[in-house]
């Protein structure tokens, strides 16, 4: 199938099968006592055809998105309006 690669022009790729993953949340603590969750969700992996790092491997392409969740402490949230 085609797709863009990272410079937007279009290249042959083949859809590769996720067959496991962990998805696993990061948490990070920031100095005002927020607590943020953040999970990135692949939904699709291309391998390019005939494109290669410099180091020899397959370049990879995904489609994902980020999951960010917030635990914020009472006395820097406001009233809801």
């Amino acid at each position: 199938m085609q797709i863009r690669d990272p410079e937007g022009n279009p290249t042959e790729a083949d859809r590769i099968a996720i067959k496991h993953a962990d998805d696993p949340w990061l948490i990070y603590e920031l100095e005002d006592g927020t607590k943020l969750r953040i999970k990135l969700i692949v939904s699709s992996v291309f391998r390019l055809k005939d494109k290669y790092t410099p180091d020899g491997d397959p370049v990879y392409i995904t489609r994902s998105q980020n999951v960010v969740t917030a635990d914020v402490p009472d006395g820097l949230k406001r009233e809801s309006q």
